[in-house]
């Protein structure tokens, strides 16, 4: 029978670990997948934890949730690790989570969600002139500090 333990809305299975995204889409990591690495300038960092960050229905909380089963299913698993494993930096892998965390907006928090209903209120209330003035790209602003709306039905909810 296979064990498992519940994190969040991950589970550790003997095969890695699960979710389910909103759509019902299981998403499975294979234990290699746990130990995969990139370098990173002078760094190596662990690739999964960096990778989910680029995924609009993860929020922040699952993200911290995933930290811990990553790090238990690395504990579980120690068996698996590869031989020539790199020595690789946790600090920079949450360094790197921690730009996405910046310059999001998580609708499973507070603040973002307040913040996503107001401005779904305000852009309700634009004319059309205003809402095409809102679409100009300006070519001289630096459009990577937007915030971006992370999180679906499953995520944990504070």
């Amino acid at each position: 029978m296979e064990k498992k333990i519940k994190i969040g809305r991950w589970t550790i299975t003997d095969n890695g670990i699960e979710t389910t995204k909103d759509n019902n889409a299981p998403v499975e990591f294979s234990i290699s997948e746990i130990w995969s690495v990139i370098k990173k300038g002078d760094n190596y960092v662990y690739e999964l934890p960096v990778y989910l960050c680029s995924k609009g229905w993860i929020s922040n909380l699952d993200l911290l949730d995933f930290n811990s089963a990553f790090l238990v299913c690395q504990e579980i698993f120690e068996n698996k690790k590869p031989k020539d494993f790199p020595k690789v930096s946790w600090s920079e892998t949450l360094k790197r989570q921690y730009k996405r965390f910046s310059y999001s907006l998580d609708i499973n928090s507070f603040e973002g969600r307040k913040q996503y209903e107001y401005e779904k209120e305000y852009r309700a209330n634009l004319t059309i002139e205003e809402k095409f003035e809102l679409c100009k790209v300006d070519l001289n602003r630096d459009y990577s500090k937007e915030p971006e709306v992370f999180g679906d039905g499953n995520s944990r909810k504070n």
